[in-house]
């Protein structure tokens, strides 16, 4: 194998290291539960347009339309089966916010096929706020939530309420959903 080129040495920076961290966490493997708390492999991957033929009509948000914006979109599948699907976009050049997340219609509330699809998705939001952020605002996820789900998501998820329905998770609160639902260690660097 050859050296590697001087001048490609010189520019492989930390924040290259950072680009190449964002591919590794684009495709990876979860392990989602069923109501009897079985557990399944799934993966994580980037959603686009041709997945767009694997949603019914049953899907609340117009994910055709939100593939047409900027940002960054992702499904969670079980058995190619898309179970949930999130939306990041840029707010600022410092930040990503988790625009739109959605669980499949047969993953609602408890008779739900899979009851941690919510979970594994926000806590994959977290890892790319770490990922996608910079500055002051690595690893904060900023999302706007509906009125009634607020303190849900504070029980749920330690997010804060910052301003009416703007709401954040922090850094630690994020590295522990992120150990918890996607069994990824975050060393005291990220």
């Amino acid at each position: 194998m050859k050296a590697i080129p001087r001048l490609f040495e010189s520019l492989f920076t930390i924040e290259a290291c950072i680009m190449c961290h964002i591919v590794i966490h684009s495709n990876m493997t979860v392990s989602i539960k069923d109501r009897r708390d079985k557990t399944y492999t799934a993966q994580i991957e980037e959603f686009t347009k041709p997945d767009l033929k694997k949603l019914s009509s049953e899907w609340k948000f117009n994910w055709k339309q939100l593939l047409n914006t900027q940002g960054y979109h992702f499904m969670l599948t079980y058995n190619e089966q898309i179970q949930g699907l999130i939306k990041l976009e840029e707010e600022n050049e410092s930040y990503y916010v988790l625009k739109n997340v959605e669980v499949a219609p047969w993953n609602y509330g408890s008779n739900g096929q899979f009851k941690n699809v919510a979970d594994i998705l926000i806590s994959y939001a977290c890892l790319k706020s770490f990922e996608l952020n910079t500055g002051n605002y690595k690893g904060f996820l900023v999302y706007t939530s509906k009125g009634e789900l607020i303190e849900y998501y504070q029980v749920k998820y330690k997010a804060e309420l910052i301003f009416r329905e703007r709401m954040i998770i922090t850094p630690n609160n994020g590295k522990e959903l992120i150990l918890k639902n996607l069994e990824i260690h975050l060393n005291h660097g990220q």
